[in-house]
């Protein structure tokens, strides 16, 4: 509503109390809402009415977001082994290739794994001997068959416990040559973060991470998407990102998720746009602002003057003949500028009160 000086405000109220009356029940005056306010011919003029503006096709929605880590793209290594770190190959920054080493850990449980297979490989090699010389037994007809099947069954478990030794040193990422473990890097990127010393001692139970590699060729913008604006904003929208920091430098994308739950404490959803990042500039933690474009859903824009709030819901009056003027109630969505969209209650075209509507609003409420 526009603001009318304190006095003029003053005597607009004395003049609408004076010049108001409110419709009697239905049963006195068949066919006026319930809630109509109607006005003398003096008290019009502090009343203006307009026709609901018809939305535009589309809605540009402007989203707060920060840049982050492409989630498939980060590595946060521990380690598999307990022991004591005697070296550490890089530091915050450096940049490491696929198997380049990153720790090396002095670890008795390697040892004791590549003990493992040496014993188990013994084990089967005695087990075939044993086995070599029951069938020969048996085809010169000096043993029996119940012992080559005994040996040939303990052959079998002894090949069995050799590939389990086997797979055991294998999961730690050694072979079964003697040197301590080393901790090697699984991807392409930059160390961002390291948590180890030399001489540390770490095992393989400790939930941080030691070492942490990102590629940060490709980067997430994650963006806030209020509840309100959640059925506007789909996988596959347009989407462009601007940062500050960079000048308010521009980035083309496109919407690749939009989450399932609204987050209670903030009442928004989280959206991610996926941006190719050849340069590097766009880093983990930037702010940044998302535009989306996404459909309409609002059926008109008025002014904000125009929509009053009572306790959780909203409404508008309509003229209903020259001098009366009903509630109506609808149901608004996002602001923009000056103009509030409305969802439902109201269709573009129709003629509604924007300026003397908190008068009206005050004498309906002062007959209830």
């Amino acid at each position: 509503m526009e603001r009318l000086p304190a006095l003029t405000f003053v005597v607009a109220m004395a003049l609408l109390g004076a010049g108001c009356r409110r419709a009697p029940s239905p049963e006195r005056a068949v066919g006026v809402p319930t809630g109509t306010v109607v006005l003398s011919t003096e008290s019009q003029r502090y009343i203006h009415v307009e026709t609901a503006a018809a939305p535009p096709a589309s809605v540009q929605h402007t989203l707060f977001a920060r840049v982050a880590f492409d989630e498939r793209r980060v590595a946060a290594l521990g380690s598999p082994v307990g022991g004591r770190v005697s070296r550490v190959h890089v530091v915050t920054g450096d940049k490491v290739r696929v198997g380049q080493p990153l720790l090396t850990i002095s670890s008795t449980e390697v040892g004791a794994a590549r003990a493992q297979v040496t014993e188990a490989r013994e084990a089967r090699m005695l087990a075939e001997q044993v086995a070599a010389r029951a069938a020969l037994l048996v085809q010169q007809g000096a043993g029996s068959v119940a012992e080559q099947e005994r040996a040939e069954t303990a052959l079998a478990q002894a090949r069995a416990e050799e590939r389990r030794a086997g797979q055991s040193l294998g999961a730690l990422g050694v072979s079964e040559a003697g040197g301590d473990y080393v901790l090697k890097s699984p991807i392409e990127g930059v160390v961002v973060e390291r948590t180890v010393q030399a001489g540390n001692a770490v095992s393989s139970d400790a939930g941080a991470a030691l070492i942490t590699v990102a590629d940060l060729s490709a980067v997430w913008v994650l963006a806030d998407v209020f509840e309100q604006d959640v059925p506007s904003i789909a996988t596959g929208n347009a989407a462009v990102v601007r940062v500050a920091a960079l000048g308010g430098r521009e980035f083309e994308g496109t919407v690749g998720y939009v989450g399932d739950i609204v987050d209670a404490t903030t009442r928004a959803a989280r959206a991610r746009v996926e941006l190719k990042n050849p340069d590097g500039v766009l880093r983990p933690g930037m702010y940044a602002e998302v535009e989306v474009k996404g459909p309409q859903r609002a059926v008109a824009y008025v002014p904000v003057s125009a929509v009053l709030a009572r306790r959780d819901e909203f409404y508008v009056f309509v003229p209903q003949g020259t001098s009366s003027y009903a509630p109506r109630k609808v149901k608004v969505g996002r602001q923009v500028g000056d103009h509030i969209a409305v969802v439902t209650g109201l269709e573009a075209g129709e003629r509604i009160v924007t300026r003397g509507a908190i008068l009206l609003d005050a004498e309906a409420n002062a007959a209830l």
